[in-house]
């Protein structure tokens, strides 16, 4: 059941925190109260709080209201209840849950990879299993607070609370042994919803119910996202590799031993470089700029030198290991870097990373796949290795991260030396051949039924737009490999949950792959159909694209879907990989971040050609003072779910704040009473920044009005009232005047 009004539980929530604060009786609604079931609907109520391990207790009785009453006992004799702040709705996060349904489940044959009668559904069904003559119960949201996705996590963890796990440490033979052991399992749903705040959110596999998506949320979350990568940087320019919300960690499980240092990656590393940079060029945000030149200084810190053709040439060596892949990527984020600066401080190490790629080209236009590793050649640089090494060596990623480097280099850098860049273009042009046309018979065993080549997706975007790059077989291979991934993704149709549409799989029944990093790739098959004029292909590619940028939402880290974490404010606004497994890794917000970065600068949902969908309102004030212009806003109520956005300059000439004439509590309670959705402020505001007690409303700030211009009219949404006022030098009443005309070409345009 999906209870579409959280009126219905809000009621619920309120009554239910204020019977443990105040002994006070509770009425259910009758749409939650029909769900109900004596005979088999467990309630469970979960207190979570930062910092303090939650708190549970479930009951079944005759009815939901004896039922809260019993865990309400059983919670009250618990000396751990006085550790959470039950009476301040800010911190303590409260979870119902009820059982509304059971069947029969043959745990011998459970399964998360098919679609059968025994499919079990992380976070979508739970476990109710009797042992030893106690009926437990493994709850639908256990998924999330446990971070559990598969079968053998899920019997993993269901014998440790049998006692199973005492008995060997192999998580292979725990589960073996709880598919064996004579213990009774029943599939069971549940209904859930958790406060947040003074809201109740209805939740579905755990998270919150419906999702909210649109081109405008796509892009606040994408720059929430690179925010948490710039939050998340250590003081030497390195990225947070990973983070586990639930259990507080950030070492890598694939690397349990390292723990310090803690496991990097210096490919991964690059790429969040190259998010920051894609951050900065939606925005001009000094802030991504300066993180970027950190990372950037960390990149530089792993380069080593050596010499091809007599000249320099460089490449990371990072983990005792120099890949083709870390030159290639390190290649794209210094091209990214120059790009969006025009600044040349880099060319040096550019020049070299592009002596070192064409090094790693063989005469048959193979990439090497590394230059050296620790278990060829005694970690000395490899030369010239026979084929068997080479297959030992290849990397299916790689040559596609080498060649968008090195188209980037070709197209982009003004000022090429002739015969290196005659040697760009030959070597370049061989190596697809060998990847579009050799590969696929050399190394077919490396291929899988759902592509994984985006990089090299990307990297023919731009090559082909070189005079000879235009080749049948490579356009070929970008929508061949796009059309395969349309032919493994999650449809409406074929969906097996709702929340997997968009996502892929390799197999059909499979757990969904909710995949950014795929979707770089497709957005380049979208782009390279636009440039090829394929009009009806792009719609096509962009429709599936949309369904696959709706599901990534499902694995965003907000702040109503973090109530698990132990300190939710170290992954709200991050990405994880699954559904229910709560771990997050750089790249898995890196990717997602780019990928909805590239996705923002097409045309879908373009309020600039839609503009009869982006009617608002303009409150304007160029006389009177800062004092009347916010009363009079707080007058102001924007209808149907829409914005009051707000733009200001500083309030008074800055050289006057030292006389003291800026009354900060004033404009304190005069902000908090206008009750605006979104602030943004240019020239000189940070002034005055203090007049703000909640920052969640500040936007942006730039101290040059057009630097944020643009920004400000994609944030305006049908129905919204922007407000805007400026000190006398303000520069603006230029914005005013550019929106006062966007009216004017609306009105003009309504037939």
């Amino acid at each position: 059941m999906n209870i579409q009004s959280n009126s219905h539980f809000k009621k619920l929530l309120v009554d239910i925190r204020n019977h443990f604060l105040l002994d006070t009786s509770f009425f259910v609604d009758e749409e939650i109260n029909k769900e109900f079931d004596p005979d088999f609907s467990q309630i469970y109520i979960t207190f979570f709080q930062e910092g303090i391990k939650p708190l549970r207790w479930g009951a079944r009785r005759k009815n939901i209201e004896t039922s809260i009453q019993r865990i309400a006992i059983k919670l009250k004799e618990n000396p751990r209840l006085s550790e959470f702040s039950l009476d301040d709705p800010n911190q303590c996060r409260i979870l119902f849950e009820m059982v509304v349904s059971h069947s029969p489940c043959n745990i011998r044959n459970l399964t998360t990879q098919h679609i059968s009668e025994n499919r079990f559904e992380p976070g979508v069904n739970g476990l109710k299993f009797d042992f030893e003559g106690v009926p437990r119960f493994f709850m639908p949201t256990d998924a999330i607070t446990n971070s559990i996705m598969s079968v053998n996590q899920l019997l993993n963890h269901l014998s440790k609370k049998t006692g199973h796990s005492k008995r060997t440490n192999k998580i292979s033979e725990r589960v073996e042994l709880m598919r064996r052991e004579p213990i009774k399992y029943t599939f069971i749903k549940s209904i859930a919803c958790v406060s947040y705040k003074e809201k109740a959110i209805s939740l579905y596999r755990g998270y919150p119910d419906p999702l909210i998506f649109d081109k405008q949320v796509m892009y606040e979350t994408l720059l929430k996202s690179i925010d948490w990568l710039v939050e998340n940087m250590r003081e030497d320019g390195r990225f947070l590799y990973f983070y586990d919300g639930i259990k507080d960690s950030q070492v890598d499980l694939d690397h349990p031993k390292m723990v310090d240092p803690l496991y990097n990656n210096i490919l991964r590393h690059s790429g969040g470089t190259i998010t920051l940079l894609r951050g900065y060029e939606l925005t001009k945000r000094d802030i991504y700029l300066k993180a970027a030149k950190k990372s950037l200084d960390f990149l530089l810190s792993t380069f080593k030198k050596h010499r091809v053709n007599n000249q320099y040439a460089c490449y990371p060596f990072f983990n005792n290991k120099s890949k083709l892949g870390g030159a290639g990527i390190a290649l794209v984020a210094l091209m990214h870097y120059t790009m969006q600066t025009d600044d040349q401080y880099y060319r040096k190490q550019i020049d070299g990373l592009v002596r070192h790629l064409l090094s790693r080209v063989d005469k048959d236009g193979e990439m090497i796949g590394y230059y050296i590793h620790p278990k060829f050649y005694d970690g000395k640089e490899i030369v010239d290795p026979s084929d068997k090494m080479k297959k030992e060596l290849f990397s299916f990623y790689y040559p596609g991260e080498a060649l968008l480097g090195l188209a980037l280099y070709y197209r982009h850098i003004k000022t090429i030396d002739k015969q290196l860049k005659i040697e760009i273009y030959n070597k370049s042009l061989k190596s697809l051949d060998f990847l579009v046309d050799v590969r696929p018979i050399k190394y077919d065993y490396m291929f899988d039924t759902l592509p994984a080549d985006a990089w090299l997706m990307q990297a023919i975007e731009e090559w082909i737009k070189v005079d000879g790059f235009k080749k049948q077989n490579y356009i070929d291979f970008v929508f061949n490999d796009t059309q395969t991934l349309f032919d493994h993704m999650y449809t409406e149709e074929n969906a097996p949950t709702p929340d997997y549409v968009g996502g892929f799989f390799y197999h059909y029944g499979d757990h969904v792959y909710h995949d950014a990093s795929r979707n770089e790739g497709v957005i380049a098959a979208y782009n390279l159909a636009k440039y090829l004029g394929e009009n009806e292909l792009s719609e096509k590619i962009m429709g599936n694209m949309l369904k696959s940028a709706k599901g990534l939402m499902h694995t965003l880290h907000s702040p109503e879907s973090t109530y698990a974490h132990q300190y939710p404010k170290k992954s709200i606004n991050s990405f994880r990989f699954k559904l229910t497994r709560q771990w997050v890794r750089v790249d898995s917000v890196q990717h997602t971040a780019c990928f909805y970065a590239r996705l923002y600068q097409t045309d879908f949902g373009n309020v600039e050609n839609n503009n009869d969908k982006k009617k608002f309102i303009l409150f304007e004030s160029e006389n009177g003072s800062f004092e009347q212009f916010f009363k009079k806003i707080r007058l102001l109520t924007p209808s149907n779910n829409a914005k009051k956005i707000v733009i200001v300059s500083e309030f008074i000439d800055v050289k006057k704040i030292l006389n003291g004439t800026l009354d900060i509590e004033m404009y304190k309670t005069l902000i908090q009473a206008a009750q605006i959705d979104c602030l943004f402020t240019v020239e000189n505001f940070r002034e005055h920044v203090s007049v703000l007690d909640d920052i969640s409303i500040w936007k942006n700030h730039a101290d040059k009005v057009e630097s944020i211009e643009g920004e400000i009219i994609n944030s305006i949404t049908p129905n919204d009232i922007v407000c805007v006022k400026g000190v006398k030098k303000s520069k603006l009443p230029e914005l005013t005047e550019k929106l006062r005309k966007m009216l004017h070409d609306m009105n003009n345009n309504v037939s």
